[in-house]
């Protein structure tokens, strides 16, 4: 019995956050914007490889997991093309599949300060539920073991995203565009379970402190068109452009630690996410890890480390 309530908890949600979860949550979305706005692909100048994982709700059964590997590329000067594979369990549902972004930048100045962006993204994703972890309280109950309904369902995203040098983003997206209306449980009852079109509002600001220190400020907005709202707000304090230590604010739901640095071209970070609502009491808090491998970034050099700087060529005395 616990089994199916846990199904019925992952599946349907209890709480405004975990409804809303469709796409799966990440704290450290201001180091991939592309994650959630499909208009931020191609906009740097080197080639970003990022792996992501995220280990919600620690110590909870069947508590969500969710992996990303993404990649984009600049192709020209107003051309980006990029993908994501990802894969999120909770329970016993899983959703596996990939995008495949394209941006077209406009340079609005002639000094090319201002950046406008825009994405559009295909989706193709994998809905399985996994029925031999459920344990039914009838031995090959049928009304459970037949209630779902295995699917691949295409989808488009759209996004819109405005850079100011380095130091400001503002942008817009919507993922789940043709809010595809097939039933992914196959309940006898024609409940529908369509895929809710979500909404993002991220935007971010880096202020300077002097030659040697950042503070970097960024919210992101989320929203979905059954009624959820939910909002995070996070700042983060950068030193010589290579460590960081932040914290990160999600409304009614955790407080997140986040710290990183980058080394030549890699880059990694971590946060740690305390609940903040009831489910706190139950699980150990939320674990998130990227590594960011950067492909021709020039700037990369400066962020060695003072032994890996080592580029002497020593030649014997002739003494």
């Amino acid at each position: 019995m616990k089994h199916i309530l846990l199904t019925i908890f992952l599946i349907f949600g209890l709480t405004q956050t975990l409804f809303a979860q469709q796409i799966a949550l990440n704290s450290q979305y201001l180091f991939n914007n592309m994650l959630v706005n499909p208009g931020a692909t191609g906009t740097k100048d080197y080639i970003p490889v990022q792996l992501n994982f995220r280990k919600q709700w620690t110590n909870f059964p069947g508590s969500p997991t969710t992996q990303f590997l993404s990649c984009d590329s600049k192709l020209a000067d107003n051309f980006g093309i990029g993908g994501i594979i990802y894969n999120d369990v909770g329970g016993p549902s899983r959703r596996t599949g990939v995008n495949i972004n394209a941006a077209y930048h406009l340079q609005i100045d002639a000094k090319k300060e201002h950046l406008l962006s825009f994405g559009l993204g295909v989706s193709l994703t994998q809905h399985i539920m996994d029925m031999s972890v459920l344990t039914t309280y009838l031995p090959d109950d049928p009304a459970v073991l037949n209630g779902y309904n295995n699917q691949m369902v295409p989808d488009a995203n759209f996004g819109i995203i405005y850079t100011f040098k380095n130091n400001l983003y503002v942008g817009l997206s919507s993922y789940n565009l043709s809010q595809s209306k097939r039933d992914l449980y196959a309940f006898n009852n024609r409940l529908a379970n369509p895929l809710a079109r979500n909404y993002y509002f991220t935007s971010g600001y880096k202020f300077t402190l002097g030659q040697l220190w950042n503070l970097k400020a960024a919210t992101l907005i989320q929203a979905i068109e059954a009624g959820a709202v939910q909002w995070d707000l996070t700042s983060i304090v950068e030193y010589k452009d290579s460590y960081w230590l932040g914290l990160s604010y999600r409304l009614n739901d955790a407080l997140a630690v986040l710290c990183g640095a980058q080394i030549g071209p890699l880059k990694f970070g971590y946060s740690y996410d305390f609940s903040l609502s009831e489910i706190g009491e139950y699980s150990a808090g939320s674990h998130e890890v990227f590594i960011e491998f950067q492909i021709g970034n020039k700037n990369a050099e400066n962020n060695r480390v003072p032994w890996l700087k080592r580029n002497r060529i020593y030649t014997p005395s002739n003494e």
